[in-house]
């Protein structure tokens, strides 16, 4: 039973590695399930055993992208001493995101042209963005309680600015990605946020 589970694990990645490769290449459009299973080297139905349709790997995708940010977003948080420095620590982590991605540039892009286009890819979009606008939006409160942040901060501006932050930097990397070192960039990006936003002594 195990070497099966490995199996089928296996599978289920070759298809996402090929069409994170496709799409970032081709485009979502111009790219089909058969394209899909040539170059990952498996049937159709073995595609479709993994994913009824082509729109569910693209989100599957997606929501790959967005369970590595969390992941390196809550570590980030819980090794700072306080939300200023999380956040700084945070976005570093994107910017090894954005360093790391290569092909992912494309895919992003892809991923906001579809979601214009297609509501079911939009509202998958427009769900994580009202989290993490949520996210940010307590993490501000955080820090104005325990006292690293300004008190007169409204939280849901702030949250704004850091997502509206994020996004320019991702779409500046994606234009040009290895024009600067994008780690940096958005380290002292942040903190130079965070010096407008901390608590005065």
């Amino acid at each position: 039973m195990e070497v099966i589970k490995i199996s089928h694990n296996t599978t289920r990645i070759n298809i996402l590695t090929a069409a994170l490769d496709l799409f970032a290449k081709s485009g979502y459009d111009a790219t089909s399930v058969t394209d899909i299973c040539k170059a990952a080297e498996i049937s159709k139905g073995a595609f479709y055993h993994h994913f009824p349709s082509k729109q569910s790997l693209f989100m599957a995708l997606m929501q790959d992208w967005l369970d590595m940010l969390d992941v390196g977003f809550n570590m980030a948080r819980d090794s700072a001493v306080n939300i200023p420095e999380g956040l700084i620590g945070m976005a570093g982590m994107t910017g090894q995101v954005f360093e790391a991605a290569n092909s992912g540039f494309p895919i992003l892009l892809e991923f906001w042209r579809q979601a214009i286009s297609d509501p079911i890819i939009w509202q998958e979009t427009v769900t994580p963005y009202l989290r993490y606008l949520n996210y940010f939006e307590d993490l501000v409160k955080d820090g104005i309680k325990e006292g690293s942040l300004d008190e007169s901060i409204d939280p849901k501006v702030a949250a704004r600015l850091l997502i509206s932050f994020a996004m320019g930097l991702l779409m500046q990397a994606s234009f040009d990605p290895e024009g600067v070192s994008w780690e940096k960039v958005t380290k002292s990006g942040m903190q130079l946020l965070m010096n407008g936003l901390r608590r005065s002594e």
